[in-house]
């Protein structure tokens, strides 16, 4: 398990991810891909990350349906 990854994907939602969004599974894959892209770049592998929370698609679509109903 990851804390470094955890930390990244926490830090990459709150400058990613609009504060109001609709939990659109196209926009889901796109920040899913895009969170993927970022933390490969950042220099943590993908597994870091679903360790923790298990699919990157699956978790954007959570993130933004928490937002959508703040």
């Amino acid at each position: 398990m990851s804390a470094r990854g955890i930390e990244f994907l926490q830090k990459w939602v709150e400058d990613n991810v609009p504060p109001i969004s609709n939990p659109d599974p196209a926009l889901a894959a796109k920040l899913a891909d895009q969170a993927t892209a970022d933390a490969i770049r950042a220099g943590i592998r993908p597994e870091e990350i679903s360790e923790e929370v298990g699919s990157m698609l699956t978790t954007m679509l959570e993130v933004l349906d928490q937002r959508d109903t703040k």
